[in-house]
Formats: structure tokens, sequence, C-alpha cells
């Protein structure tokens, strides 16, 4: 699950657990916004830019 909202990502988590992984890219206003960032749980993946997935071997992000 890739998101910029942490609230999302840590929702689904809750739900799925280890059978999903959160991918969290630091771009947008929700993902630059401290407050919001300090209120969750950290993602199993962070990422500069949803660019970035492409540099990641699909079975590293299965294995998160």
């Amino acid at each position: 699950m890739i998101d910029d909202k942490l609230r999302i990502l840590d929702a689904v988590k809750q739900i799925w657990g280890d059978r999903v992984t959160t991918v969290f890219p630091l771009q947008g206003r929700y993902a630059l916004d401290p407050a919001e960032t300090a209120a969750h749980p950290a993602p199993d993946i962070t990422i500069a830019g949803i660019g970035d997935l492409l540099k990641h071997d699909r079975s590293a992000l299965l294995r998160s």
C-alpha cells in the first residue's frame, strides 16, 4: 500500500498486519507535515518520491 498519508497506512496495517507492506513517499503536503508524521507509527518503507519504487526489487517489497 502506497500513500503519503500515514494515517491511512496505519489503518491498513492495523487491519492487514504482516500481509501488507506500507510504503510512504516523502512527497505531498501530508508527508511533509511534522504533526501528521509524529502522530502515527513508521511505515515499513519510506522513499523520497514515488519514482523511487523503480529502484526497489519487487521481492524486497514483499518481504518488508
